[in-house]
Order: C-alpha cells, then structure tokens, then sequence
C-alpha cells in the first residue's frame, strides 16, 4: 500500500507541476495557495487509496480519479492472483499431507503387525522425500555428456517404477551437451512423470535428434494435450488440472534444464496428444 501511496504522490504531483509550468513569477503567492491545497488533496487521495475507496471530491477526469482507477484496474487483480495462488498452494500441500502422510499413519491400528507399520512408515518418508526434492539446489557442476545414453538411463529407472510404456527414437549417434547429468535426469524424470499421468495410460514416445546446433529431446503423451488454461499454467507452481499432486512437477523441471542454460517449450500436437521439448546447444 506504501507503494501504491507513492505512485498516487508522484502522478498527481507531476500533473499538478506539468499545468504551473506556464506561471510567471507575480503568481508566487498563488502558487504557496496552491501548494497547501495540493498537499491537502494529496493527503486526502491517499488516505482514501489506503482505505480502498475513491477519494471523495474527485472530479471525473481528475488526476485523482484516473489514479484511483487505475490501481482498482491493474493493481487490485494482480493482488487477488496473488492471494489466489497462496490459496492454492497451501490447499495442495494441505490435500498432500492428507492423502500421503495422516492419512497412511492414522490408518494404523492396535492390531497392526511389525510389517504393516513398516510399510505405512515407508509410505510416509517417501512422500516426505518427495516433498524434499523440490526443495533441493540442484548442483551447478556440467560436463559436456551423450544426452542418448542418458535418457535411456532415464527411461530405464521410469519403466522400473512406473507402468506406463515408454517408446525411444533414438539417432544412434552421441549428442552431446554441457549438462549436470542428474541434473538432466531428474528433470526429465520428472517430465516423463507428467506425460504419463496426463497421457491417459498411452505409449509415451521419447525423440533424440540435432536440430540446427541443438540437442533436442521430444516427449510426447497420447492424452487429451493442453488446455488453454494449462498452457497459461503449466509452469505456475502448485498448479495442476489434477486433484493429485502437487503441481510442481513441470516448473522443477523448467527450473532444472532452465538452470543449465536449456530450454523447455509445451504444445499440442495436431494427430492429439501433449509435447514437452527440451533443448541445449550441442557440444564436442
């Protein structure tokens, strides 16, 4: 609100100068009239910024009403959008808890065996060290590495976890980038992880080719593709168009390959289905 005060302060303040620009020296005591009012005006307008509402006796037209509209218009939704996305994020970490730490250890019963509590146990550190990896600094350490060979470690590590089918198209030749290795890995895991919750169970297909000086990795899912909402989105933290999760999946990984000096691009592919990109410039 101070900075809101302030912007108010210097508009007004440059309107008002703007229009005595023109005033000779014989209106000086005018001027000291004027002065105490702009004061008076500017103390009013700010008071009634402060408080939400217009400043009272503010013409249409006026600096003060122009103001006060703008901030209503172009200040008060980023702050709603702001609110809105703590809201958010607090009931998906919340609905996290829940489902993945209370709700597995408040199931146990006096009944319970040694091997039931040791799995309820398991559940609940694995969802904690889920919850850790995003808060982990990923190291700044890189090395120029065949980004084939590590997909297809990557790939090797996602079937051995998941379900869902994975299908490399490969060049057969080394392309190499300067990249952390686990780095890379981990962000693409994590892309991996989002084609195939939103792939509706599909074959996920996975190219490695050179375009143009660029080592470039394609994964695309079978699912529904993105929404207009979730390519606005995808990489807002805690959003998702699943009542699962998190929703920090995909704007880890923009922050991984980002990090390395990669890029990461979405869309929708015209035969159906969502495409993450993934690209480095290409390296001996």
């Amino acid at each position: 609100m101070e900075i809101a005060i302030g912007v108010a302060a210097g508009v007004i303040l440059g309107v008002i100068a703007g229009r005595s620009a023109g005033h000779t020296a014989g209106l000086a005591e005018g001027r000291t009239q004027g002065s105490g009012e702009l004061d008076s005006r500017l103390k009013a307008a700010a008071a009634a910024i402060a408080r939400g509402v217009r400043p009272e006796g503010a013409e249409a037209g006026s600096a003060e009403a122009e103001l006060h509209a703008a901030l209503e218009q172009g200040w008060a939704p980023r702050e709603t959008e702001r609110k809105a996305a703590l809201v958010e994020a607090i009931g998906r970490v919340s609905t996290f808890l829940n489902s993945s730490v209370r709700a597995p250890l408040s199931g146990v019963t006096e009944h319970a065996d040694a091997d039931e509590l040791r799995e309820r146990v398991g559940q609940v550190l694995g969802a904690l060290s889920d919850l850790d990896f995003f808060l982990e600094e990923p190291s700044g350490e890189r090395e120029a590495c065949d980004l084939e060979a590590l997909v297809k470690q990557v790939a090797r590590e996602f079937s051995a976890d998941q379900s869902v089918g994975l299908r490399l198209q490969l060049s057969g030749s080394a392309i190499r980038a300067s990249v952390n290795s686990r780095t890379f890995m981990d962000g693409l895991y994590l892309i991996f992880h989002n084609a195939a919750r939103f792939g509706g169970g599909g074959t996920v297909d996975v190219a490695v080719q050179a375009v143009d000086g660029r080592a470039v990795v394609r994964v695309r899912d079978r699912g529904e593709g993105f929404s207009e909402e979730a390519f606005r989105r995808a990489f807002d933290p805690f959003y998702s168009s699943s009542s699962e999760g998190l929703g920090l999946g995909l704007p880890h990984a923009r922050g991984l390959i980002e990090g390395m000096g990669g890029r990461i691009e979405l869309s929708n592919v015209p035969d159906g289905g969502a495409q993450v990109e993934i690209s480095f410039a290409t390296t001996s």
